[in-house]
C-alpha cells in the first residue's frame, strides 16, 4: 500500500512539473512575446529653454539650443539610423491649432532647417549613444518667413524626424502618447518655443 502512495505522489509531482513547463497562454505573456522593439526615438539630453526667445537677445535668449541622442530598440544593438531632420513652423497659439499667416492670409507652413547625417553624431558621455548638439538662431524664423505676421507671442514649433536605414521615419505624429508627452526620456520629437518678435 505504501508503494501505491509513493507511485501516486511521484505521478502527481511529475504531472505538476510537466504542466509548469507548458507555454503560458495568458494575454500579457502573448503581448510581451509579440512586442516590437525595433523602433527608435530621439532622447533629449539638454532641452532648449521654452521661455520667451527674441531676435535681439538681451534678457531673452536669441538661439534655440539643444543636445539630443538617438536610441534604437533598447540601445544595446548597432545603430542603423541614417539621419535626423529638424523642421520649423510657427503658430499663434501653444497648441498648434492656429498657424501663423503671411500678409496675404496664407499659412506659412513648415520649413526644413537642418539635416544631420549619422556620421555627424558622436558618442555621448551620458548613455554612450550617438549624440549631437544644435543651435537655431531665432533670426532664422524671420529669414524663413519674411512675409509672416507674427503675433505676440508666437510659438516656434521645432519638430525632429528620425530616419532609419530601413526607411522607417519616427516623429511626433507616429509615437505613443508616453513618448509624445515628453515623459519618456524627455523625447517628444518636438520643442514648443515662445517667440517675441523684437
Amino acid at each position: 500500500m505504501k508503494n501505491i502512495h509513493k507511485i501516486f505522489l511521484a505521478g502527481l509531482i511529475l504531472i505538476g512539473f510537466l504542466s509548469s513547463c507548458e507555454k503560458s497562454t495568458l494575454p500579457i505573456d502573448n503581448l510581451y512575446e509579440n512586442v516590437d522593439t525595433s523602433g527608435a526615438f530621439i532622447r533629449t539630453i539638454i532641452a532648449p529653454s521654452s521661455g520667451p526667445h527674441n531676435i535681439s537677445g538681451g534678457n531673452f535668449p536669441n538661439t534655440i539650443d539643444a543636445t539630443i541622442e538617438v536610441q534604437e530598440g533598447n540601445g544595446s544593438g548597432t545603430q542603423t539610423f541614417t539621419e535626423v531632420r529638424i523642421y520649423l513652423s510657427t503658430f499663434n497659439d501653444q497648441d498648434q491649432i492656429f498657424p501663423t499667416l503671411d500678409n496675404n492670409g496664407n499659412e506659412l507652413g513648415e520649413e526644413l532647417l537642418a539635416t544631420f547625417t549619422a556620421s555627424e553624431f558622436t558618442t555621448s558621455e551620458v548613455n554612450g549613444l550617438p549624440s549631437i548638439s544644435f543651435s537655431i538662431p531665432t533670426q532664422t524664423v524671420i529669414d524663413n518667413y519674411p512675409t509672416g505676421i507674427f503675433t505676440i507671442p508666437t510659438f516656434i514649433y521645432v519638430r525632429l524626424e528620425l530616419q532609419l536605414a530601413d526607411g522607417r521615419v519616427f516623429t511626433d505624429t507616429n509615437v505613443g502618447p508616453t513618448v509624445a508627452s515628453g515623459n519618456y526620456f524627455d523625447a517628444p520629437f518636438f520643442y514648443n518655443i515662445i517667440f517675441l518678435n523684437f
